[in-house]
């Protein structure tokens, strides 16, 4: 089986949500073991932002799944040769199911720019991330929003 992992960079996650983050990878990628009985393989994107796809990679590792990097040769969107867009779309097509983690609120100290909807997939429960693009482009797309804050302010 193929497990596409994809989610939001490491600035969008507090200690908390990252530790959350792990579990649900963890669980991802056990289930999908224990559910196929079959080896594992996890396509990610090695995201020059770190966060999920990394994580993933580790946590993939450590569960005795393979690995299918998807790494881009340009970081950027659209380049002639192997970008953002093309990667995401790799990851989409050659997995079975696409798991994307994301956050539901920005932490505190969160620098970047903040929108109030994710505009790849017009949801208002998770910041806006990259994977819901890729999620949008897979057969099967599975959703985990991630809490930042142990006490879930929303």
């Amino acid at each position: 089986m193929k497990v596409g992992i994809v989610g939001s960079g490491a600035d969008k996650f507090t200690e908390y949500g990252e530790q959350q983050a792990r579990i649900c990878i963890i669980g991802i990628l056990v289930d999908a073991m224990v559910e196929t009985q079959a080896e594992v393989t996890m396509i990610s994107g090695h995201s020059p932002m770190g966060g999920v796809d990394v994580w993933a990679e580790e946590e993939a590792v450590m569960c005795g799944a393979a690995l299918d990097l998807k790494i881009p040769e340009v970081n950027q969107w659209n380049p002639e040769g192997y970008g953002y867009r093309a990667r995401n779309l790799d990851i989409a097509h050659e997995s079975d199911v696409v798991h994307v983690i994301v956050v539901d609120e920005y932490p505190p100290d969160y620098a970047g720019r903040r929108f109030p909807i994710c505009y790849h997939c017009h949801d208002t429960t998770h910041v806006k991330s990259g994977g819901c693009w890729t999620g949008k482009h897979a057969n099967i797309a599975v959703w985990h929003v991630i809490p930042n804050d142990p006490q879930g302010s929303r």
